[in-house]
């Protein structure tokens, strides 16, 4: 009797230890999946989520405004400015986000708050100062376009996080290609630093409210 209790311990004991091995085995497959499979991986600058890293955004730079004169971002110092990037042969995108920014622009016009919408292309090969003139003439008059050759547009671009690549085409040397950009909508203050960015899917509304509140006076 007294061995029959004993080998009914062990096995009690035995499928205890087993259904404690069993549970490890499921926790760390849930794990697994939590953190390999469901979260999502950091993404490049410009697919997401800006500056996941808190690298400084922004800072000084110098490129040709659309009426073909030197511009330095010193000249945006003294207001707030509103910085976008993206190229004149967009044909949704860009306008689309233009569009937005003159809606803010038209309505901050009627609170009094001054600031400084800019258009800057990621396509100099193709916007050229006279070519952004025409094109930034269909949105708000505050628009400064700015352009500069391959490496100026570079380094501004890597200094705001801003993503550009040429799409692919079959066509080599194609003049009617087209880019893959960022989207993103850089609020920076009246000293030229980065107070915020927003989102294609920002509203107007967001971006009005925002800067109503973040920088008056």
């Amino acid at each position: 009797m007294e061995e029959q209790k004993t080998n009914n311990n062990k096995e009690s004991t035995n499928f205890i230890r087993v259904i404690i091995f069993l549970g490890l085995i499921i926790a760390v497959i849930s794990l697994y999946f939590l953190f390999a499979v469901e979260t999502p991986q950091k993404p490049l600058a410009g697919h997401g989520e800006l500056n996941a890293d808190n690298i400084p955004i922004g800072g000084s730079f110098e490129l040709i405004n659309h009426n073909g004169e030197k511009f330095s971002s010193d000249q945006l110092k003294g207001k707030p400015s509103l910085i976008y990037f993206g190229f004149t042969f967009c044909p949704d995108i860009c306008p689309t986000s233009l569009q937005k920014l003159t809606e803010v622009m038209n309505v901050l016009d009627k609170y009094k708050i001054d600031v400084t919408p800019v258009f800057i292309t990621i396509d100099p090969a193709r916007d050229k100062a006279d070519l952004l003139k025409d094109y930034l003439g269909h949105f708000h008059p505050k628009f400064i376009g700015l352009t500069g050759n391959p490496d100026q547009i570079k380094e501004v671009a890597n200094k705001f996080k801003v993503y550009y690549a040429r799409a692919e085409s079959k066509v080599a040397n194609n003049r009617n290609y087209m880019l893959d950009h960022s989207s993103f909508v850089y609020l920076m203050d009246k000293d030229g630093k980065y107070l915020k960015h927003f989102y294609m899917s920002s509203t107007a509304e967001e971006i009005i409210e925002f800067i109503r509140v973040n920088c008056r006076g």
